[in-house]
């Protein structure tokens, strides 16, 4: 197998909530469908309970299984690791970034049983709590080892002193000195509580070293880092104040040369939380849902970014020393990928540190190419491996399953690798608990899917057609992102006395970069042949890469960097075109701009011009040009789905090709006996067309 072929691996039971972060228990069934499906690689998938304790991730790798699961195949993690690796299977452990955990328990007596653990049953009046703080502080020696085992020396603050209880230590801080809770996580009318760490603590990136070399310890073939932007979470939810984030914004102000507010006094003895509290600051002034309104706050946009860099950070930290001890002590580095979410912009400078680019595709829905094909052009020449963030229609997608309908379940795992993306089979994978089950396919689809892309590999050569480009700059986007949209809708919200933020949910929309998304998601409604070329300080715009191309679209690029400017500006005096789209360039106003109001007009001009391969019959079909050693292949994605039936009907389309042919050989998936086609010179012609064709010219 060459295609990377990913399981969203987290095999939660059917009917059941997801209990982060402890996933189920493995067996040899699942190792049997992993070879059967023909994947390769795990993700979210194991030895994830580090957001529990040590003490109980060491158990969750290395405890003997009962004799009563060994009759069933179950296995501990570092079993279940050391199995798919002799079957050359990645299996990428999960460092749950943005949790610490504590769950209701019931013990015996003496407190040597755990009777009850989450899913609580009143097997003792004994109640207490498993979690962060009780294994930190070794409360249950009878039960879990102490953490002198992983901390000999103990676990120290940014200070040099010793850490106690590591939830009081790592737990994020508001303003007002409230908890800040990762609550999507939790279970609806469950005993638990997840807390959101500030993962810019030298003590929580110390425990999250120590985390992962227990994962490589057990066998893990990667490491993947979840929640990576915890800090844009809290920051979301009124921000860090604790000790060590105000005394870093402090060294942050003197060596950025910020200025301090005339009533700040001096910077040797400046507190930013006591400054805010003193000014009459409140939790409910610094959430998201004030959008804008929180940039009046004065050096709040400064602690913001404070704040941001350090996702940056720690992703490189967490990289690069797990990379160097696993190949330490194990001969060979780790992979290593990182939750990296919908793209967004502020990730440019994290995927430098990873092997593998993986995230969460959001909004999921029938039709979303011009997604694809900006990740495509973000990924810029990586792996990917994503996976669906579930929403309502991720769910009728489930009920159309549990019917044993499957053609949106089709559509969805084909579309991205039309355009050179991969997201993840869903094996048991996560509906976040907005109802009570998980997200299970039919796996004799996914067995056939498998095999299928085996046998077709040389049609997903990921070397898209096109002689138009459209710029995504991040920096750009990254801005728009923080600012947000100037039309935002201010929400007022008020706490209760020691409320704890995150369970009112995210606060606020950040910025999406609106025209650019418009752009490409209409360019590809109307079949253009385009790519994305994403521009970041890592990833500089060049002659090279422009080379392609004869028309480049630059949208809402208003921070353009010089250098990006001096590179179109010498790529259209090439007999290239180059159009701005929305706010104008400055470095690039001898250019033609179009007006957002004007994107359609700009849209019919482009879908007019005949590509390689085109067609004007766009309502229900999506199309991907790409080039293999034999010549080019098309990919045809059938989007002519029936509300009443929930099928997706077949289609007829016509081609128009830029070049002279003689023979085709057509591939489908489901395979396709109505398919039929006719073919002159220029013109192809298909009839039947199901879910999913492939041409081969």
């Amino acid at each position: 197998m060459l295609l990377l072929r990913g399981l969203y691996f987290m095999g939660w039971y059917r009917d059941m909530w997801n209990y982060h972060p402890s996933l189920p228990i493995k067996n040899m069934h699942m190792i049997e469908d992993i070879v059967d499906i023909n994947a390769n690689t795990l993700i979210w998938s194991c030895l994830g309970s580090g957001a529990i304790g040590l003490p109980y991730l060491d158990r969750e790798a290395n405890d003997p299984t009962p004799p009563r699961l060994r009759l069933y195949g179950f296995m501990n993690d570092k079993e279940f690791c050391h199995e798919c690796a002799k079957r050359g299977i990645t299996v990428f452990s999960v460092l749950w970034k943005a949790q610490l955990w504590e769950f209701g328990a019931e013990l015996n007596e003496d407190e040597s049983e755990l009777l009850a653990l989450n899913i609580l049953r009143g097997a003792s009046k004994n109640k207490k709590y498993v979690g962060m703080s009780e294994l930190s502080t070794n409360k249950y020696p009878k039960l879990f080892n102490p953490m002198d085992k992983y901390f000999p020396d103990g676990l120290l603050d940014y200070k040099g002193n010793k850490v106690t209880d590591f939830l009081d230590e790592f737990r994020a801080v508001s303003l007002e000195g409230r908890n800040i809770l990762s609550a999507w996580l939790m279970a609806p009318e469950h005993d638990h509580k997840c807390y959101s760490p500030c993962s810019a603590k030298k003590s929580y990136l110390s425990y999250m070293k120590r985390d992962t070399e227990m994962m490589s310890d057990a066998g893990a073939g990667g490491l993947h880092i979840d929640e990576y932007d915890t800090q844009k979470h809290v920051l979301q939810n009124a921000g860090c104040f604790c000790n060590e984030c105000v005394d870093n914004f402090r060294l942050y102000i003197a060596e950025h040369h910020i200025p301090l507010p005339a009533d700040a006094g001096d910077i040797a003895n400046f507190n930013y939380r006591q400054y805010l509290l003193g000014k009459g600051y409140k939790d409910k002034d610094l959430v998201g849902c004030n959008g804008n309104e929180r940039w009046k706050i004065p050096l709040f946009r400064a602690f913001t970014d404070m704040q941001m860099a350090s996702i940056e950070m720690v992703v490189r930290e967490l990289s690069a020393h797990i990379k160097e001890y696993s190949l330490r002590t194990r001969g060979q580095a780790m992979k290593v990928t990182a939750n990296l979410f919908q793209c967004y912009p502020f990730s440019w400078n994290c995927k430098k540190h990873l092997d593998i680019l993986a995230g969460e595709k959001t909004q999921i829905q029938l039709r979303q190419d011009g997604w694809y094909k900006f990740a495509f052009g973000w990924l810029n020449g990586k792996e990917s491996c994503f996976v669906e963030d579930p929403n309502q229609y991720v769910r009728d997608m489930l009920r159309d399953i549990k019917n044993n309908i499957h053609d949106r379940f089709i559509l969805f795992a084909l579309e991205p690798m039309a355009h050179g993306f991969h997201i993840a089979f869903p094996y048991g994978s996560w509906l976040q608990n907005q109802e009570k089950d998980a997200f299970w396919p039919d796996l004799r689809i996914l067995k056939q899917l498998g095999n299928w892309l085996d046998s077709h590999e040389n049609l997903f050569p990921k070397n898209p057609v096109a002689d138009i480009a459209v710029i995504y700059d991040a920096l750009s986007a990254n801005e728009n992102f923080l600012m947000e949209p100037t039309d935002h809708t201010v929400v007022k919200v008020e706490f209760a006395p020691g409320e704890e933020l995150g369970k009112q949910g995210a606060f606020g929309t950040s910025g999406d970069f609106g025209n650019f998304f418009n752009l490409v998601q209409k360019l590809s409604e109307k079949n253009v042949l385009y790519n994305v070329i994403y521009v970041s300080p890592d990833e500089p715009l060049t002659a090279e890469r422009l080379s392609q191309y004869k028309k480049i679209i630059v949208p809402e690029a208003f921070m353009l960097s010089d250098d990006a400017a001096a590179a179109l500006l010498n790529h259209g005096k090439n007999d290239n075109e180059v159009i701005t789209l929305a706010r104008t360039v400055k470095k690039l106003a001898g250019y033609k701009n179009v007006p957002s109001n004007e994107m359609n007009q700009l849209v019919e001009s482009l879908s007019d011009k005949k590509g390689i391969i085109s067609t004007h019959e766009c309502d229900k079909v999506g199309v991907a040009v790409h080039q293999n050693k034999n010549g080019y292949v098309l990919h045809v994605i059938n989007y002519n789905y029936n509300e009443g039936t929930h099928r997706i009907d077949p289609v007829n389309i016509t081609f128009d090709l830029g070049f002279q042919c003689k023979q085709v050989k057509i591939h489908s998936f489901p395979e396709n006996q109505l398919i039929s086609y006719s073919l002159s010179t220029n013109h192809l012609e298909l009839k039947n067309a199901g879910i999913y064709t492939v041409v081969e010219f």
